[in-house]
């Protein structure tokens, strides 16, 4: 049991399971018929026999002119249309001493007296006995019939025998010739599970074959028709090759701001000669590039740290952590003295991360408070299936022309630079895990309105 866990192979332990269940069957038939085969033989033998002992005891009824005729019974010569090789009869006193019998020499061939006929012998009583005599298997019925004559009663016991070689030998033709059958049909069935087996898990190798090119990038996703089973399988597959496929773009984004990133602290400190005449002011200028190059790395390494909508992500309370960044804002923008007006329901919720929604939340609002003039509305209304977050404030608004240079990447302002679109780069990356969208409206009566819808 323990090595057919181990089988590392699925097709190995179907086959395995196959082949034991299929043997174990066959066996159990097997027995079953053979035992059947035999029990119903040797019941019509006996049926037979005890037709004839009541053709014997109506021909050798007990007077005394019958006792010594001849009876005529089936034996060796007349076989053809009976399952008897040698049958013969006789007929004993309760003692065991014969008083007749169908053959002059058949006493090598008697069975042994049963001691019960002796003990308690009663009328009507049948027994059957099996014994062998020189190799020779044997089968025999006794009958105890208790005669009246002149008012006494004569108990004889008749007797008759039978050599069943012959039937023996049908029982063992018939059980092999069945188990013969048994094990033909058997490797059939097998060799016919063998096949099925093969079609049923050709999707499954059809499932590695195109994994096997996606590994290789002869295609991008698993392009077949599965069956229904197979299906959950190759959408989490499809949805799994998308997520590291994203993941791979957002740190070889992440990798090239960066690296576009460090080249002007690098070219500020490369550009500089120390002297001692101007020492403050070159350490003053390297501290400098070296603080914004550590502001660099750890916004590229948070932007590559935020992860997809999987489907292990649970639902985030909104409000609670939205009431949160107001507070923060609240502090750190606090000479402004701004007023947030939230419109959220308790208990609205939606499947995204902690860290996601914070970081976009957090920049639109870190957004809002530098160019807002004293109110900024947040309007977030959430469903089972999607999250629309609107941040407006009350400032100036930004020119048209600048919304879609923000809405691309690589055409934008300094992320590092304050004003519109500082972060919003970030936003961008995540809301797109999330199969979302945004989007910026000029109010009409001044400020900027941000929109964002995802959807899982």
């Amino acid at each position: 049991m323990t090595s057919f866990i181990k089988l590392s192979s699925l097709n190995s332990r179907i086959i395995l399971g196959a082949i034991t269940i299929v043997s174990s069957f066959v066996v159990l038939i097997g027995i079953t018929l053979s035992h059947t085969f035999y029990n119903s033989a040797y019941s019509a033998l006996k049926d037979s026999l005890t037709g004839q002992i009541y053709l014997l005891m109506a021909d050798r009824e007990f007077t005394p002119d019958n006792l010594n005729a001849s009876t005529q019974l089936p034996n060796s010569k007349d076989v053809s249309h009976t399952t008897y090789t040698q049958l013969f009869a006789y007929i004993t006193h309760k003692d065991g001493s014969i008083l007749w019998q169908s053959a002059p020499n058949i006493k090598p061939q008697l069975p042994p007296i049963n001691p019960l006929f002796q003990k308690n012998l009663t009328h009507g009583k049948k027994i059957f006995q099996h014994y062998e005599i020189k190799g020779k298997d044997f089968i025999s019925l006794s009958i105890a019939i208790f005669w009246d004559l002149d008012s006494k009663k004569y108990p004889l016991i008749y007797h008759i025998s039978d050599d069943v070689s012959r039937l023996n030998d049908k029982i063992f033709n018939y059980q092999y010739q069945l188990w013969i059958n048994l094990i033909i049909m058997s490797l059939l069935l097998l060799i016919s599970l063998f096949f099925i087996l093969r079609w049923g898990l050709k999707p499954l190798r059809e499932v590695e074959q195109e994994i096997k090119a996606v590994e290789k990038g002869l295609q991008d996703k698993l392009n077949k028709r599965y069956p229904d089973e197979l299906i959950p399988l190759t959408y989490n597959i499809n949805q799994l090759i998308h997520y590291e496929r994203q993941q791979q773009q957002r740190y070889h984004n992440a990798l090239a701001d960066l690296a576009h990133s460090l080249k002007t602290p690098l070219a500020i400190i490369k550009g500089q000669n120390y002297t001692i005449d101007h020492a403050d002011r070159y350490i003053d200028t390297v501290n400098n590039a070296i603080s914004r190059m550590n502001s660099i790395i750890e916004y590229q390494l948070q932007r590559a740290s935020s992860h997809s909508n999987t489907s292990h992500i649970q639902y985030l309370q909104i409000k609670p952590i939205t009431e949160l960044l107001i507070k923060t804002m609240k502090k750190i923008y606090h000479d402004k003295n701004i007023y947030f007006e939230l419109n959220c329901q308790p208990h609205s919720q939606f499947k995204i991360s902690e860290g996601d929604f914070m970081e976009i939340l957090g920049n639109l609002l870190d957004n809002a408070c530098k160019w807002c003039q004293n109110k900024i509305i947040i309007d977030i209304h959430s469903t089972d299936t999607t999250l629309q977050i609107g941040v407006i404030d009350n400032g100036s608004g930004i020119e048209l022309d600048m919304i879609h240079k923000i809405s691309q990447r690589g055409i934008r302002a300094d992320e590092l630079t304050p004003g519109h679109g500082v972060g919003l780069a970030i936003v961008q990356d995540i809301i797109a895990v999330y199969n979302g969208r945004i989007s910026f409206i000029n109010e009409a009566v001044g400020g900027l309105k941000v929109e964002i819808l995802m959807r899982v």
